[in-house]
């Protein structure tokens, strides 16, 4: 295979998983801003390759993609120096379209769920942590 043959094919795998992520994201979007007062969290603008949701107006939740080449990713980090570290296991977006290997992408309400899972392992947290400072 030449150069030029092989800068195609890379081209059109990250071309790919741009694509993939790009789902993903507007899935998130719009799930998320359809939801704000259910869930009270809200999507901040930001930048490429990352997602920033608000909950409760001080806790923020970076969405973050980690891979350009191959499966993607997707580290969750919380920040909030009030409750401390929390931890979110990551996620992967693979190749053929699948979230964490049981998630279709397509599935627009299956990535939400996926999301929403994700956010009650935080909202456990702030609970315990609201109910230790209330003991206090």
């Amino acid at each position: 295979m030449v150069l030029k043959e092989k800068a195609a094919l890379i081209n059109a795998e990250k071309c790919k998983m741009d694509k993939l992520w790009n789902i993903y994201a507007m899935a998130l979007i719009k799930k998320i801003t359809a939801s704000e007062r259910l869930y009270h969290h809200q999507i901040v603008p930001y930048q490429k390759d990352r997602l920033l949701v608000r909950v409760f107006g001080s806790v923020h939740i970076n969405i973050i993609r980690c891979g350009t080449f191959g499966s993607i990713n997707i580290d969750y980090l919380v920040e909030s120096a009030e409750l401390g570290a929390i931890e979110v296991p990551s996620s992967r977006l693979h190749q053929n379209g699948m979230l964490d290997d049981d998630i279709v992408l397509a599935e627009s309400e299956q990535v939400f769920d996926h999301y929403l899972n994700k956010l009650n392992l935080i909202y456990n947290h702030i609970l315990q942590f609201s109910a230790r400072a209330g003991q206090e």
